[in-house]
């Protein structure tokens, strides 16, 4: 997890980044919208730009009516002498959304500037000791948490640089310090940036948000939850309420006649009652309670023996215990037989299911299912991602450093369609390496990630199923 390999490069690459601004794509770009009849020779000639100089920018790119080209501004008059502001103009008119693809909708050129915090804790760090910095990076959980979002980042603006349009950066240490945190709210003006992206923990940002609430930036939620209900947050992170509707909403959609059972310890009978209400023809049942009142977080075999029908049994577990999942899914596992099929699912897949003491035959075997805020890494991008990334960094992606690609680029691509507050826009879903975007408004004007994926356990590895 996290950066093993770091070097000297990478680590003079974090602190040039930290304290200077970044702006990716020097070059000056046009978007040119491709007409009937258009080829790349008489498209080079309006702007007197060489044919390969095009397609070195726009390359694997179909020259076709109603294709946009990246045209860098390479010649000696002026742009007024060709005009641009026409040519800008075809395609900022198009006021029709399109809601199959969000780069479709790009219509805004101008340059983004976006500022980022993260705790890196640059004062606890030896400058003059490149081996004491790499313990430091080594053992610092939430420093290497950092780093990988913010070579996400870097990332993410590689891969926007494609459609020609300027972003700044701005990366603020925050120090894991309140009083950090509250000297950079004094000391700078937020408001002239498009985004502010973090803090990464739920308490700073929620400090950073209350602080900052009047200002015009967007706040952005990376990787935490929170029930803030400011305008100007935007949470990235779909709520739990959202996961449980959609595992109940993938279930009910099952065609496949099943019987339904509700496995849950005494920690989460609400949950189990909501459940219960919701399949009243369901099957519950309950950790032990040993004769002094206590939870034992235990079920024996026979509490479910003769319990589950030849066909397809659908199996709720709510628990935040390892050792109960354990105890569960040996117990499910001794009834699965040709003739009978368990599924296991989950409205909330909590570290309880990833412990060490969980067979991932078990689970594999039980077709576990349950809804995730993410996916296991594509498989048509990962060779062309991981390449990239470790040829840049040298390390393997975490899931931290895909979660800063994936919500940077889309971010930017949804500023470069137009202003964030259009409703209609962000009912366009888009979908990246491991994250999908799709925000709807609440009652409060705060806009939400509502995209979830279904997950399952299969043949040993992760597989996306809805």
């Amino acid at each position: 997890m996290g950066i093993r390999n770091l070097n000297k490069g990478i680590f003079f690459f974090l602190i040039a980044f930290m304290f200077v601004n970044y702006t990716q794509s020097q070059t000056d770009f046009i978007i040119h919208k491709v007409k009937k009849n258009q080829d790349i020779e008489k498209i080079a000639m309006i702007y007197e730009v060489d044919v390969n100089i095009i397609l070195e920018f726009n390359q694997n790119i179909e020259i076709k009516k109603g294709v946009k080209l990246k045209i860098p501004i390479i010649f000696n008059g002026s742009k007024e002498e060709l005009n641009i502001p026409e040519i800008q103009n075809i395609i900022k008119s198009e006021t029709n959304l399109n809601y199959e693809s969000l780069i479709e909708n790009i219509t805004d050129y101008e340059k983004k500037k976006i500022a980022v915090m993260l705790p890196f804790r640059t004062k606890n760090i030896n400058f003059d000791s490149i081996k004491d910095s790499r313990e430091i990076i080594k053992n610092d959980k939430l420093l290497n948490i950092s780093l990988d979002f913010l070579f996400g980042i870097e990332m993410a603006v590689d891969s926007f640089s494609k459609f020609g349009i300027d972003v700044e950066v701005k990366i603020f240490d925050t120090g894991a310090d309140k009083n950090i945190i509250h000297e950079l709210i004094k000391n700078n003006d937020f408001s002239a940036y498009d985004l502010l992206i973090g803090p990464l923990t739920s308490n700073a940002f929620n400090y950073v948000s209350k602080s900052i609430n009047n200002s015009k930036v967007k706040i952005v939620s990376p990787l935490s939850k929170t029930d803030l209900d400011n305008e100007n947050i935007i949470h990235t992170i779909p709520s739990d309420d959202i996961l449980f509707e959609k595992i109940i909403s993938y279930v009910k959609k099952d065609t496949i006649p099943s019987e339904k059972f509700i496995i849950s310890d005494s920690y989460n009978k609400i949950i189990s009652d909501k459940l219960k209400r919701i399949f009243p023809d369901a099957h519950q049942f309950f950790s032990r309670i040993n004769d002094s009142g206590i939870d034992t977080r235990t079920m024996v075999y026979d509490s479910l023996d003769s319990t589950f029908v030849k066909g397809r049994n659908i199996v709720f577990l709510e628990t935040k215990d390892q050792g109960f999942v354990s105890n569960i899914t040996s117990i499910l596992n001794s009834f699965v037989n040709d003739s009978t099929e368990i599924i296991l699912t989950t409205t909330n897949k909590n570290r309880a299911f990833e412990g060490v003491n969980i067979s991932n035959y078990y689970m594999s075997n039980l077709n576990f299912q349950y809804p995730s805020i993410n996916r296991s890494i594509a498989e048509n991008v990962q060779d062309k991602f991981i390449k990239k990334y470790n040829s840049r960094y040298n390390s393997y992606p975490s899931k931290y450093a895909i979660r800063g690609h994936d919500l940077v680029l889309d971010l930017l691509i949804r500023l470069s369609c137009g202003e964030l507050d259009n409703n209609n826009l962000n009912l366009v879903e888009s979908e990246y390496i491991e994250n999908k975007f799709k925000y709807v408004k609440d009652n409060n004007g705060v806009y939400k990630n509502s995209s979830v994926y279904i997950m399952k356990f299969k043949d040993l590895k992760f597989v996306e199923i809805e």
